[in-house]
């Protein structure tokens, strides 16, 4: 799979997403994001516009949760991956979307998220390039 989201600014998409509470995430997501997140996690996630619903009861402390465990989950795949950090966690996002709400901590979250998934998807891409070559050059000799 050829990722496309490889240079998200995090910083401006959380800054966004922080003025739309948080309904820029549910057009974005669905815009290839999510499928991508399914792609490199391994798994279908939960879709992001159903955690952004169970949050609106939970004072979106629901879908705070859920990102972090998908923060977690990103970070123990670029250290697999022999990835140089700083890594988004679930600590991390939990505190910079808590404590550091008056410090633009949602952007700064935000930020460092993609800051990983990016690392990760140029990786995979480049991988994913550096396997096709060699099969190329031998379909041609």
């Amino acid at each position: 799979m050829k990722y496309t989201h490889t240079n998200s600014h995090g910083f401006l998409l959380g800054t966004i997403d922080f003025f739309t509470a948080g309904v820029f995430f549910i057009f974005y997501m669905r815009h290839g994001l999510q499928q991508e997140l399914d792609e490199i996690l391994g798994r279908k996630t939960q879709r992001y516009y159903i955690a952004y619903l169970i949050g609106i009861p939970t004072l979106f402390i629901y879908p705070l949760i859920w990102m972090g465990q998908i923060a977690d989950e990103l970070r123990k795949i670029a250290v697999d991956m022999g990835i140089p950090g700083p890594y988004t966690s679930f600590r991390h996002m939990v505190c910079w979307n808590t404590i550091g709400l008056p410090l633009f901590g949602p952007s700064v979250a935000t930020m460092r998220f993609f800051d990983t998934l990016n690392k990760i998807e140029r990786e995979l891409n480049s991988q994913e390039s550096g396997l096709e070559a060699p099969e190329h050059d031998n379909d041609g000799i």
